[in-house]
């Protein structure tokens, strides 16, 4: 899902990381000079030119690089604004749903009803824990987080991402290695022994500007966004800047999730919410039409459900 201008910028710097001009780049691959000449890029009428697959993967076999490379040489020095449309945001939330409910970390029991931690009942239950056990829809999902992340704050504003305990810590491992930063974890409270530490992993005072470290709060879902303090405060108090907080899934039917955000001053990041596994799951039959119906009500006032219709 990459532009026309940041497949081309990939391969410029492609070529520049590897000591070349654009047309030597072409030349040590076998294809003529000017292939990849910025003249080429575009039609006498106007219309974008893309390099042919058979181009690219001569230059990536040449330079040693993967597909993983490339993309890395995609999104260096890239306008974060151009990398997640609308459209991408839409395509993400879909996916991201239907692997939910096809490895069964969303469940839907109208008759009987889910007991909730604050002791509320609910027809919906999430378990994103689950996701980690299944590799191929897991690593789908962290190429989308790592994307967002990318096009929403931008690798350059990106120092470290903090694990929330316990369910965040795997989801930060598996996003901080596709985007090549550092990782730390913060617990909910300080450990008793040894040194007391609330934080695990390296946070340093200064990042290579000199100033605070951005660290970015990686959990793995969301409901009010009231436990997230916790694990913000802890950040902060150590000397990190923390702006921004991604979760895979945000329930997104409590108006307090996004106020208690706003009051901490950060930003949430989510891959898909309630009302996108809701149309999924209509779309795809996936439940009884009673069923349906009683989550949609309960999604549109979620404190006051009682399981009637």
């Amino acid at each position: 899902m990459f532009t026309h201008e940041q497949i081309w910028r990939g391969l410029d710097n492609l070529a520049k990381s590897n000591g070349y001009s654009a047309s030597g780049l072409a030349k040590k691959a076998g294809l003529d000079p000017t292939s990849f000449n910025k003249s080429k890029r575009f039609s006498p009428d106007g219309k974008p030119r893309w390099p042919s697959t058979e181009s690219l993967s001569k230059v990536l076999d040449v330079t040693n690089a993967t597909l993983d490379n490339f993309q890395d040489m995609i999104l260096q020095d890239s306008d974060n604004s151009a990398l997640i449309s609308k459209d991408d945001q839409t395509h993400i939330a879909r996916i991201t749903a239907e692997i939910l409910l096809d490895t069964k970390s969303v469940l839907f029991n109208e008759r009987e009803p889910f007991t909730v931690k604050s002791g509320r009942k609910s027809p919906v239950y999430i378990d994103c824990r689950r996701l980690i056990s299944f590799p191929k829809e897991r690593n789908i999902l962290m190429n989308f987080a790592a994307k967002i992340l990318i096009g929403k704050i931008g690798l350059n504003d990106i120092d470290i991402l903090a694990g929330g305990e316990t369910a965040g810590i795997p989801y930060s491992a598996f996003i901080a290695d596709r985007l090549k930063k550092p990782m730390i974890y913060v617990r909910k409270q300080p450990k008793g022994y040894g040194r007391m530490a609330q934080i695990e992993g390296v946070l340093p005072e200064r990042n290579k500007d000199a100033e605070k470290p951005n660290v970015v709060l990686i959990e793995d879902l969301q409901t009010d966004g009231g436990s997230k303090k916790i694990f913000i405060d802890a950040l902060r108090e150590a000397g990190a800047v923390v702006e921004h907080t991604f979760v895979i899934f945000h329930y997104g039917i409590f108006e307090s999730s996004l106020q208690n955000m706003k009051k901490m001053g950060v930003t949430l990041h989510a891959l898909c919410t309630w009302w996108d596994i809701l149309a999924v799951a209509k779309e795809k039959q996936s439940f009884d039409d009673q069923t349906l119906e009683s989550v949609e009500k309960f999604l549109n006032n979620p404190l006051n459900w009682d399981g009637s219709l």
